[in-house]
């Protein structure tokens, strides 16, 4: 009925019966108002299942004195499912429809017999990937994603990821005292923590395509990347992800790379560690195509002994010039030593890692310089170094130890655990932040350990801390 010619109160009271005189006279029912008649009983106890048995009987006897033939009643009686109730359905069956009786479980079809999770991630693939509602295109390579989803492993970041979607989409379901809802949210916060590790952690092979994905998103990005605060900081990261796997092996900088490190500000040390770093890199590669070349015409044994001496020749003033600006080095970039076991502690991760990355490159430049030294004694047919050649290797010999024992004392730090020893005036390393430091580990431990000059402890050192982290992540 009409309610707008109700009054204000009976209006505001959907559910309740009129109390207005004028209503009630009119006799006008609210629609939010159930009615007794719908009833046949109201609350489920020993006086509403009287009431309910009752109620059945005379419906059972009105159709029987409405003209149905009791054959009919008797062929119905047969045919009831109880009667011709199969083998009881399983208990996760039960479980899951608990408001049918054996009769209709043994009857339920396959597809509804397996769990929801595994049937929601079957609708999800229906839904997204079969039967997409864009028309029938699918977007970039997503029918290639049953095929991935069933050959990566349990609860790995696809993994995680296609059932939280697929979990997303269920209403009104539980897995044991849990909804749905929450293991959807669960499993997508797995997905994120896992993809965060997998991607701090840098667990990507140096010659799997991701080296070539670096570069290519470097390049795409072009210039403007070097005019935003924020695409600049994106540059920076991915700069130094693609300096990591140069360096690590002796690899040369693109003439990208080189212009773009021309743009920047030498005097933030941390950019002058980037332009040292690409200068190194540049000289390591080119050493290493030098020494681990042979000629045998001497006209060309000549000339690559020419191109070598000026090799180390360039490569002493860079290190020169480094020993150089790191003595002039401004107060608050260099590390302090603290009392608890002669530990190396940055102002932040941030810090240590420029260090480290800087020590390690230097690691690199300088077993390159022995190298180079000890490949033109080769070419030149000596029986031994000159005194100035010895004093030169030693020199760096003993500099790359000095460097991996820098590098090894940052570590604790590094992996987050200085906060233990925490001290006045100490810096202390967050929760959010340790995460970030064994990403900047690695890098450094996986120079110490391929190193040449580096002492068997050192070695022992570093592989253990790499795999502490894997084994703390899980990466074996």
């Amino acid at each position: 009925m009409n309610r707008g010619r109700g009054c204000l109160a009976c209006k505001t009271a959907n559910v309740k019966p009129p109390a207005c005189g004028r209503c009630t006279r009119q006799g006008l029912v609210f629609s939010g108002l159930p009615l007794d008649a719908v009833f046949v009983f109201r609350d489920e106890n020993e006086v509403a299942r009287r009431n309910s048995q009752r109620a059945r009987r005379q419906l059972g006897q009105s159709f029987i004195r409405e003209g149905e033939s009791s054959d009919l009643v008797n062929s119905a009686s047969q045919s009831w499912p109880y009667q011709a109730a199969m083998t009881v359905g399983s208990s996760r069956l039960q479980q899951q429809y608990s408001w049918l009786n054996d009769y209709a479980l043994a009857t339920v079809p396959e597809p509804l017999k397996r769990d929801v999770e595994t049937r929601a991630v079957e609708r999800f693939f229906v839904n997204w990937t079969l039967h997409p509602s864009n028309h029938g295109g699918l977007p970039g390579y997503m029918h290639e994603l049953p095929i991935l989803f069933l050959s990566v492993q349990q609860d790995s970041v696809l993994w995680l990821a296609v059932r939280a979607v697929a979990f997303a989409g269920i209403r009104n379901e539980s897995a044991g005292n849990v909804s749905f809802h929450t293991k959807s949210r669960q499993h997508y916060g797995a997905a994120l923590n896992r993809m965060r590790t997998l991607i701090y952690l840098g667990r990507n092979d140096p010659f799997s395509p991701h080296g070539e994905a670096i570069k290519h998103i470097l390049r795409s990005r072009d210039d403007g990347q070097l005019y935003s605060p924020s695409r600049f900081s994106l540059w920076r990261l991915t700069h130094y992800r693609l300096q990591f796997w140069q360096t690590l092996f002796c690899e040369h900088p693109d003439a990208q790379q080189i212009a773009w490190v021309s743009k920047l500000n030498m005097d933030h040390p941390d950019l002058r560690i980037c332009s040292y770093v690409l200068h190194m890199n540049i000289l390591t590669a080119l050493a290493k195509s030098l020494v681990h070349t042979s000629e045998n015409d001497a006209t060309m044994r000549r000339e690559k002994l020419c191109r070598i001496t000026q090799l180390a020749k360039e490569m002493q003033e860079l290190i020169s010039a480094i020993e150089q600006w790191m003595s002039e080095m401004s107060e608050p970039w260099k590390a302090k030593n603290h009392d608890f076991q002669n530990n190396i502690v940055s102002g932040d991760v941030d810090e240590a890692y420029i260090w480290n990355f800087h020590a390690s490159s230097q690691i690199i430049l300088r077993e390159s310089l022995v190298e180079t030294i000890e490949r033109a004694f080769v070419l030149q047919g000596r029986d031994e170094l000159d005194e100035h050649d010895k004093s030169v290797t030693q020199k760096q010999r003993e500099q790359v130890d000095s460097l991996a024992a820098t590098i090894l004392e940052s570590f604790p730090q590094l992996l987050g655990f200085t906060y233990k020893y925490q001290k006045a005036g100490q810096p202390q390393i967050f929760l959010q932040g340790r995460m970030v430091g064994r990403l900047f580990a690695l890098f450094s431990m996986w120079v110490v350990q391929k190193a040449k000059f580096t002492s068997a402890q050192q070695k022992q050192t570093a592989s253990e801390v790499v795999s502490w982290v894997n084994n703390r992540h899980g990466l074996d």
